[in-house]
């Protein structure tokens, strides 16, 4: 039996915080993790500034602050997600209604241009990724060429279409330095 080849492409995850933790702040907080995703196999190649939003989708609680990076791995989507899992439990990701305030949100948004389901478990791309503002400015930023695997649509289009459905008032907050 042949085992199947990974395809050519990038990974992408978004990386969010709301809450102080143990790590600190929650802009420490998308910093500090960048070594915790190169100590796990998961090597950062570009990523974005800061942007603050408020709370999707009620716009309520504490700021966010999101980011997105590039990452290079010989890892499966699966196990990609397994040590996602590990370092939000590291730094303390959140309590287990859905949408509160959280220390640590790490999404696999693209996966090498994937397409997986794996239901209740993994669906790549993320399932939520054309509605977020503050996943598609970063990710134009780092990546302005990519398309969504399902669909095929530009990262621009998405953002366009996103930008008039949602006033989320994503603003970048700070420069982006790769400090790995």
């Amino acid at each position: 039996m042949k085992k199947k080849k990974k395809k050519k492409g990038i990974t992408i995850i978004g990386i969010g915080s709301n809450l102080r933790g143990h790590m600190g702040s929650p802009r420490d907080n998308l910093k500090t993790v960048l070594n915790y995703l190169s100590r796990n196999g998961l090597r950062v190649e570009k990523c974005s500034k800061i942007y603050s939003s408020r709370p999707y989708p009620s716009g309520k609680g504490p700021i966010f602050f999101n980011r997105v990076v590039i990452v290079k791995t010989n890892m499966y989507a699966i196990e990609i997600l397994k040590c996602l899992k590990k370092i939000e439990s590291i730094f303390g990701r959140r309590n287990l209604v859905k949408d509160s305030p959280r220390v640590l949100d790490l999404d696999l948004l693209d996966c090498r241009g994937e397409i997986i389901e794996i239901k209740e478990k993994l669906v790549i791309p993320h399932p939520k990724i054309c509605h977020r503002q503050f996943v598609l400015y970063p990710i134009f930023e780092v990546s302005p060429s990519w398309r969504h695997p399902y669909t095929s649509q530009k990262v621009l289009d998405l953002l366009v279409k996103c930008s008039r459905n949602n006033l989320n008032n994503v603003k970048p907050i700070a420069i982006s330095y790769l400090q790995v």
